[in-house]
């Protein structure tokens, strides 16, 4: 109890603290605007976009929020699963990040196993897929190729991401599905692009919000940091175990 408590604590702490950011952009915006009401809403495009801008970061972290807040029935969960083709569903995911990989200098390879299904709601294997993606992609070294895999291992289908970059050590290994946790901890919300999205460190939600996907679909996630002699790098592997279907 004393463990979840503090947990608790701490989460609305990182919450709040995620929200005070944006907030404040926005409330300065808005006293610039309000400070000149002579001018044209055109001369003060300026503050009105980064006011949206940040409006939309907090949609978006709210939106990760409620999703792991929530606490569906399993069984109600299970009833409204489908079957889902994981492999064409990684294949068009794959393919929807080609355009980030070339921005970042890096390729995506697949090696797909062919008509593997899974029991589960596919919006929500999407997410899974895209974030395992989006994360290789955006920490892979520049010139270096991101593996998807997905393959058959008796009765589970077998998915793994897989990029050059960056050591995750040992001791970040084990938090790095807890929420709000962050390798980078250089990194903040200063560095966010003015694309309506996070900084390269993110929130620090996506793959707690994984995990949170791969347990409600009877599956596992897992992560390794390999170091590669002599090369100052590391082959870092997101591993997900799903129930055939």
């Amino acid at each position: 109890v004393e463990r979840a408590w503090s947990q608790q604590q701490r989460f609305v702490a990182d919450a709040s603290h995620e929200l005070k950011t944006p907030l404040t952009v926005i409330l300065a915006n808005l006293a610039i605007v309000r400070g000149r009401p002579g001018e044209t809403v055109a001369s003060q495009e300026q503050w009105l976009a980064g006011t949206e801008t940040e409006a939309r970061r907090m949609q978006g972290l709210v939106g990760d929020l409620l999703d792991l807040a929530r606490t569906p029935d399993p069984a109600a969960l299970r009833a409204g699963f489908a079957p889902v083709d994981l492999t064409d569903l990684v294949e068009g995911e794959a393919l929807q990040f080609d355009s980030v990989a070339l921005d970042r200098g890096v390729a995506i390879e697949c090696d797909l196993a062919p008509a593997l299904r899974v029991e589960g709601d596919a919006a929500r294997l999407e997410r899974l897929v895209g974030v395992l993606v989006d994360n290789a992609c955006k920490y892979a070294e520049e010139g270096s190729t991101v593996e998807v895999r997905l393959a058959a291992e008796g009765r589970e289908a077998v998915l793994a991401v897989a990029n050059r970059g960056p050591l995750i050590a040992p001791e970040d290994l084990a938090h790095v599905f807890d929420r709000f946790f962050r390798v980078d901890a250089a990194r903040t919300r200063a560095d966010a692009p003015d694309d309506g999205q996070p900084a390269a460190g993110g929130w620090g939600l996506g793959l707690a919000i994984a995990r949170e996907i791969a347990r409600d679909h009877g599956g596992a996630i897992a992560a390794a940091s390999i170091p590669e002699p002599g090369t100052g790098a590391a082959r870092t592997t997101f591993t997900v175990r799903l129930p055939r279907a």
